[in-house]
């Protein structure tokens, strides 16, 4: 990224002066042990390291300012992701989380009682937000592999069609689509139907295949690429995200979006923008843990779907409400039940010590598993 010298000047004096914050002061909480009262939550697939150093002073720095309106914040934010994306202003719009934005692109489609075709299991904030509002969804089962089947899901577009969704990486199976395959079926689509991408996880992808298409906006064919400040960027909870798209889509989505980020939300995600140590830093250490719990897994012979965003997708053996009342009897929160795969687990990626005390459990869970086999046996 790329920001002008006036927008780096104009940011910084927005922040407090403040000693940057280390990692490990960032993660100290997360080496105690769980218990009933304070259970380890590894279901929700949030960021364990939080936000930046740079972004925990911006929104320690922003208490006193809380009472003005963030004018300028707005412009500074829309500048950076400009610089970022390499893309017009009118080509980009944020909202509080980009949870938000999918809930005003489901609008635009359900208020033309259209249909949307989406995967299943998929993120449904999209889709359940177009059921209520008047869209029908048509829901194509994950292929072999628990990834997109786009083969199906082209089939399955109809003269109804207003939109495809496509959660890549996606949100609960961890699988995601090489960018080659999504401009190949982009390029397929009729002209009238949108392609709507959430890149949610998409900082945490290790395959090379794996990309932003941000590149097909320009294309001439209807696509809205989304990101948000919730997951690399540990900031769930602050609600910030953004949506890039044809400047006519853009410009109906910032009609009909509920609200914008707060002051907080966009001084913190400008600056976690760029405090590329930080990030840098909380990929590799979210990939090194993905990969223990996946060597874990086939030690264990679990089988479990290519993990590309911050949690892992696996079998457990058993129902999973089974699964999860073993887990919360060690203290421990996973994943809920994901129709159709009942046995399957969502388990979110913690810090170190936190996959040192999931796996533990793990271990314990399997080993009691194989002992009342042996006793049925």
């Amino acid at each position: 990224m790329n920001l002008s010298r006036r927008a780096l000047l104009s940011a910084s004096a927005l922040l407090v002066a403040r000693p940057r914050l280390a990692f490990s002061d960032a993660t100290h909480a997360a080496v105690k042990a769980p218990t009933a009262a304070e259970p380890l939550v590894l279901c929700w697939n949030e960021n364990p390291y939080g936000p930046s150093p740079l972004a925990r002073a911006a929104l320690n720095g922003t208490v006193s300012h809380a009472c003005r309106y963030p004018e300028q914040e707005i412009e500074l934010l829309q500048n950076a992701l400009v610089a970022k994306e390499g893309l017009s202003a009118d080509h980009i719009v944020t909202g509080s989380g980009s949870g938000e934005l999918l809930s005003a692109l489901g609008t635009l489609v359900g208020r033309e009682r259209g249909e949307i075709v989406a995967a299943e299991p998929t993120y449904l904030e999209l889709p359940g937000y177009a059921l209520r509002v008047g869209a029908t969804v048509k829901y194509v089962p994950v292929d072999a592999l628990l990834s997109h089947d786009l083969s199906a899901m082209r089939a399955a577009v109809s003269d109804k069609t207003r939109a495809v969704y496509l959660c890549n990486p996606n949100n609960p199976t961890g699988t995601a689509i090489g960018a080659a395959a999504i401009r190949s079926f982009v390029e397929s689509l009729p002209d009238n139907v949108t392609t709507i991408v959430d890149e949610a996880y998409m900082e945490f992808a290790d395959d090379p295949a794996v990309k932003s298409v941000t590149d097909l906006i320009g294309s001439g064919k209807r696509v809205v690429v989304l990101r948000t400040f919730s997951k690399i960027h540990g900031m769930a909870g602050v609600r910030c995200g953004y949506a890039m798209g044809q400047p006519d889509m853009i410009a109906s989505m910032t009609d009909i979006r509920m609200a914008s980020p707060s002051i907080f939300a966009m001084r913190a995600a400008l600056a976690s923008l760029g405090d590329h140590a930080f990030l840098t830093d909380t990929r590799r250490r979210v990939i090194a843990s993905r990969q223990r719990i996946t060597g874990e897994l086939d030690r264990l012979g679990m089988p479990y779907a290519k993990a590309q965003g911050n949690f892992v997708f696996f079998d457990t053996g058993m129902p999973i409400g089974a699964f999860q009342e073993r887990m919360l009897a060690r203290h421990i929160r996973v994943g809920r039940r994901f129709p159709p795969f009942d046995n399957w687990c969502r388990i979110t990626v913690g810090t170190e010590p936190q996959v040192d005390t999931f796996l533990s459990a793990l271990r314990s869970i399997a080993a009691e598993s194989r002992g009342r086999e042996r006793k049925i046996g």
